[in-house]
């Protein structure tokens, strides 16, 4: 029985003094900070909409309490089954981070993406998710011909031709009246027509418009 005691009190007292060691060593690393349980904090401005390019370009804000691991972009185009993923540089020693996607200038297609940033304890977080992800929408550049306004100098041309023309009926009524009167007055001997009471003759001259 003695025997048994012996070890029954060995074993406790082992038992005690490891339990409080993992005790004193859990409250030391909570005392000093050492276990990280906070994920890293993502600010992300989203453009909605933006001309198709060779390249698009993503910026995101993170900022951890500790030390980052990572930041991605994961991406896909739209109607595209799976995701591709590229790696967000960090700019300088700011901040931001920054990821550039190729892309077709003369595609339309939508880029769907989502942001993911990761600890070097393991706490994650993400700005948008692969099942409900961001939306960049891509619009073609508009290359329609612009419509040819008319200026002050057409307008000036138009109107000096009209004029032109006006003056050029004028002459030319002018000119119409005076061969007729001579006609008339050729042989004053000629009893004067019918229709010209006393010898004078009334003419009637329609100059159309131009």
């Amino acid at each position: 029985m003695s025997l048994v005691k012996k070890l029954f009190s060995s074993g406790f007292a082992c038992w005690f003094a490891l339990s409080q060691a993992l005790l004193g060593a859990s409250t030391a690393f909570a005392q000093s900070g050492q276990i990280d349980v906070e994920p890293p904090l993502i600010e992300h401005a989203i453009v909605n909409t933006v001309e198709a390019d060779s390249r698009q370009s993503f910026f995101a804000t993170v900022v951890d309490d500790d030390e980052l691991d990572s930041v991605s972009l994961f991406y896909r185009f739209q109607n595209d089954p799976t995701y591709s993923t590229v790696v967000m540089n960090r700019v300088s020693y700011s901040s931001t981070y920054i990821a550039h996607i190729p892309t077709d200038p003369t595609s339309d297609r939508n880029i769907e993406y989502y942001i993911q940033a990761r600890d070097k304890a393991g706490n994650r977080t993400v700005r948008g998710y692969a099942f409900n992800p961001l939306v960049r929408e891509i619009q073609l550049a508009d290359t329609t011909p612009a419509t040819k306004v008319s200026t002050g100098s057409d307008k000036a041309a138009g109107a000096g031709t009209g004029t032109g023309r006006t003056v050029l009926y004028v002459v030319l009524g002018v000119l119409a009246l005076g061969l007729v009167a001579g006609s008339l007055s050729g042989d004053s001997s000629d009893p004067p027509p019918s229709g010209c009471p006393n010898g004078v003759c009334t003419i009637s001259v329609t100059v159309g418009a131009p």
